[in-house]
């Protein structure tokens, strides 16, 4: 029988910890933006920017914690993300479990894609509709996020669709480029990494090695399309040139990032 060590157990207590507040958060958010849902005084703008501040400085609050207990180490450097201009594309690899929680971290007004079950939930799908966040499932999704991206929102796509796997080969797929083309939207590349590597795909929620793992988010320069691909070729080539270039871009970044042993 293995015996957990007291600094592993007092480790576990407090991801679970964690994880419970922030579960507890979101419930608390979801029944507030439920009962706010039919008050006809207070415009959808305003309930869009007050839902997604509650969610920015939730999932700041989240990672504070974790950084209080041990859990995890962090750092940003995402001053050309900050300063960009609207109506973009915010693409990222996606390594770990907690990713979008950094991202919407750092970003306070960020469109997202959620699941059906977050979307078709009681008290979840009344958040994340009031954000003005889009369903993955539904069969409109690319003249939503063109509505969205044309009126000067920002989206976040990871390109990879899943965790990368624990070969840490990253793999797009072209959702990303067929909505940036469809738009001629500009891209804002964003790269996460964390060392040791924890919460990949297929890891359990507490899999957290000894001290955490340092977590680290650096964005790149805003990405146009015409200088990545040429635009004057037919919308399904430049689809896969531009997935293509995304693709060896951040295999590229993730080398030259890559810590040298």
């Amino acid at each position: 029988m293995k015996y957990l060590s007291l600094s592993k157990i007092r480790q576990l207590i407090s991801a679970a910890v964690c994880y419970f507040l922030f579960g507890l958060g979101a419930l608390s958010v979801g029944i507030f933006f439920r009962l706010l849902h039919p008050v006809p005084f207070i415009s959808s703008a305003t309930k869009r920017t007050w839902i997604r501040w509650c969610i920015h400085k939730g999932c700041h609050s989240f990672i504070r914690i974790m950084r209080a207990l041990g859990l995890i180490r962090y750092s940003f450097d995402v001053k050309s993300m900050i300063r960009a201009k609207s109506g973009h594309i915010i693409i990222a690899n996606h390594p770990t479990l907690i990713d979008v929680v950094l991202l919407l971290a750092v970003n306070r007004q960020m469109c997202c894609f959620v699941k059906g079950a977050v979307w078709d939930n009681f008290f979840t799908g009344a958040v994340v509709k009031q954000a003005g966040f889009i369903p993955n499932h539904t069969e409109q999704l690319l003249p939503m996020a063109a509505a969205k991206l044309e009126a000067g929102e920002n989206i976040l796509i990871f390109p990879e669709g899943t965790r990368t796997k624990h070969d840490n080969v990253i793999h797009f797929k072209r959702g990303a480029a067929n909505m940036a083309v469809a738009v001629n939207a500009p891209i804002m590349p964003v790269l996460i990494k964390c060392y040791p590597g924890a919460l990949k795909k297929g890891d359990k929620w507490y899999d957290i090695p000894d001290g955490g793992p340092a977590f680290e988010l650096k964005s790149g320069p805003l990405l146009e399309l015409d200088e990545c691909i040429d635009t004057s070729l037919p919308r399904p080539k430049q689809y896969r040139h531009l997935t293509q270039f995304l693709e060896q871009y951040y295999q590229d970044w993730v080398a030259v990032e890559s810590p040298k042993k």
